[in-house]
């Protein structure tokens, strides 16, 4: 297992998305909430190598209009 449990779930929304979303695309929704991370920041959690604290998912869960259970791979079902 890795440093987190959304990085998985991340990668996932991105390619549902259609067209499928950038991870620019991504960082830009999480600016408009607060959240200043970096690419590269985003590609670690996405591999499941960074850190999420419970503030980030959060954030990321409000940006994307997901739930958070689903992020954490507990729910089979977005909202």
């Amino acid at each position: 297992m890795g440093r987190n449990l959304i990085g998985r779930q991340l990668r996932i929304f991105r390619a549902m998305q259609s067209p499928p979303m950038t991870q620019q695309q991504l960082l830009a929704k999480l600016h408009l909430k607060g959240l200043e991370i970096t690419q590269s920041t985003l590609s670690k959690i996405e591999n499941e190598e960074g850190i999420v604290t419970d503030a980030v998912l959060l954030t990321i869960s409000k940006a994307l209009e997901v739930d958070i259970l689903w992020l954490l791979g507990e729910k089979e079902t977005l909202v």
